[in-house]
């Protein structure tokens, strides 16, 4: 009988045991489904920020591709307006004479820049900016 007394109580040692270790387990499963369900909200959260992000690209582009149109047409007009105007400029006879004077203006600029005590009034009167 006391045998039977000291297995009963070793049994119940061991349900204790055993329930200890099933609440502490069954805590770990709740605090694991918790992380597990915080990550699946945060995955869905970044995939709509990553939705919206592309939506926004997408619009950025289609508008960069409009602006990019639209300055080469704004830049063809300028052009096209500057060869229909050139005639008309007071300081060139022809094309050949605005670039004589680009090109000396560049020259007299680098002059300047590389010899600033160099007296160039004369030469800069010849070819006016």
């Amino acid at each position: 009988m006391d045998k039977l007394k000291a297995d009963l109580q070793n049994a119940e040692s061991n349900v204790g045991e055993f329930s200890k270790r099933y609440d502490h387990a069954t805590r770990a499963q709740e605090e694991s489904n918790a992380q597990k369900k915080g990550l699946v909200d945060k995955v869905a959260e970044l995939k709509n920020s990553l939705d919206s992000l592309k939506a926004e690209n997408s619009s950025l582009k289609d508008e960069n591709l409009k602006l990019e149109k639209s300055t080469d047409e704004e830049v063809k007009a300028g052009i096209e307006n500057f060869i229909n105007q050139f005639e008309f400029t007071q300081d060139y006879e022809n094309l050949q004479a605005f670039f004589v004077n680009f090109g000396a203006r560049q020259v007299l600029s680098e002059l300047m820049e590389l010899h600033p005590n160099l007296d160039l009034s004369h030469i800069e009167a010849d070819y006016p900016a």
